[in-house]
């Protein structure tokens, strides 16, 4: 019963949030129509069927994909500079709304051109909605995961004069939107060199964040029932996944529940649910990169309630992180679970067993000489384009040697044996998963 009134009053409050940000928004046409093209390429599941110029920066577009029933929006606020310049390019910043927030609320009611305007970055506002920024369990929901990291990503580098390289792309976002960015960060860590949270929730191991989830939208959409499915909760949790961030710029900031100067006078709403919820989770989430010895900012303002005031701070001072982090080198190693049958990062490839039912599968110290994985089943690895077209590669696994030939793109494919694949999804009530670990070197010849 708790969960459900935390709920309704984390809604009441982006509601209120949302009403008061829309009335004073400001919508205005330049008749001059300057970064709108007229046509625009389509990218695999994405294409640009309407625009509108709002104001000298920012466009609004229409996107059609079937990643969802109904068209999408996004804004693109784009750098001050980007006029002046025909020829140069620019990285690129996505923000991630909160719960019900539109993708007018960055630049609305958060002052977004105002703080973006010495920010060298093209910025990117998709519509979020209830989503949690997943691909919704229920049956016909909205895939926002699919849509944001493989499709926006490469219908903006196709049609915006992007650096479209993970050192000059980042990611951040407030409440739901910090879930959502360390989420995503966390599962294709390969995509973006930063990641910022803002008054996120970011453990949904709380009951009363797991609540929020459980009733957002419809009644166990996002996930499916957590007693059964908490291997999707799990797979998808950014302090279960904290490890994946290795190697990306952090920034976990949050209020501390007191309301502050400007925050709306005696009005406190958003005071309990910063400093219970979107306090405790993000500070469980900074304990768990501390402990994995993982570099971060970790920022905790000496005011602050759930508030349109605090997020302003927040995005301001987020965003020079995330500039000095531009260019930034990926790691030369890495560590990745994941809970996906088939996955990529960082240019490897991994396929599970088709007889493996839903659960983790780790690897850790990944590079060119090799790997350590755990899982179930036999399971299928393509290395990065690491060696020489055409050169011979020992595959040791268990003092065991075979032989591989790099393609054309230096790849390699083998398969571990991991042993039998396990009959029962982890995590499920009365299952049992068996992993087994196997440490492969890769030796080039």
């Amino acid at each position: 019963m708790k969960g459900t009134t935390s709920h309704r009053r984390w809604v009441a409050i982006a509601a209120s949030i949302t009403l008061v940000g829309l009335a004073g928004a400001v919508y205005s046409v330049v008749s001059s129509r300057p970064h709108l093209t007229g046509s625009y390429e389509e990218v695999p599941g994405a294409t640009i069927v309407g625009d509108s110029q709002l104001t000298d920066r920012t466009l609004s577009l229409t996107i059609s994909t079937p990643s969802f029933s109904e068209n999408t929006r996004a804004e693109v606020m784009l750098p001050t500079g980007y006029a002046l310049d025909s020829d140069k390019r620019w990285p690129v910043t996505y923000y991630l709304a909160g719960t019900g927030h539109n993708e007018q609320r960055f630049r609305a009611s958060y002052e977004g051109e105002e703080a973006t305007a010495a920010f060298d970055s093209i910025v990117v506002i998709p519509k979020g909605d209830v989503s949690y920024w997943s691909d919704a369990f229920a049956p016909g929901g909205g895939k926002y995961e699919t849509f944001l990291t493989t499709q926006l990503i490469p219908l903006i580098d196709a049609n915006f004069r992007t650096i479209d390289d993970r050192a000059h792309r980042a990611v951040f976002g407030e409440s739901m939107g910090g879930y959502g960015t360390m989420m995503i960060a966390a599962r294709h860590p390969d995509l973006f060199v930063a990641a910022a949270s803002l008054s996120g929730v970011l453990d949904s191991n709380y009951d009363r964040g797991a609540a929020l989830i459980s009733l957002a939208g419809a009644p166990n959409s996002v996930y499916g029932p957590r007693d059964s499915e908490l291997i999707r909760w799990v797979g998808h949790n950014p302090t279960d996944l904290a490890a994946n961030l290795r190697g990306l710029n952090l920034q976990i900031r949050v209020g501390n529940g007191v309301l502050g100067n400007g925050e709306g006078g005696t009005d406190s709403m958003g005071c309990d649910p910063e400093k219970t919820i979107v306090g405790r989770e993000s500070r469980t989430m900074s304990d768990t990169l501390t402990e994995l010895a993982i570099p971060h900012v970790w920022h905790e303002y000496s005011f602050g309630c759930h508030s349109d005031p605090l997020i302003r701070r927040e995005i301001r001072d987020a965003l020079a992180g995330i500039t000095a982090a531009f260019g930034t080198a990926p790691p030369t190693s890495f560590d990745y679970r994941s809970i996906e049958h088939d996955f990529s990062v960082y240019g490897w490839t991994v396929s599970a067993d088709p007889r493996r039912p839903l659960e983790f599968l780790a690897l850790s110290g990944v590079d060119a000489k090799g790997f350590t994985i755990e899982g179930s089943g036999e399971t299928t690895v393509t290395t990065a384009p690491t060696f020489t077209a055409g050169q011979a590669v020992d595959i040791v696994v268990g003092g065991v040697t075979t032989s591989a030939v790099a393609d054309a793109l230096g790849r390699i494919e083998f398969s571990v044996d991991l042993g039998e694949p396990n009959a029962e999804q982890q995590f499920t009530p009365g299952s049992t998963t068996t992993v087994t670990t196997a440490r492969v070197q890769l030796i080039a010849r």
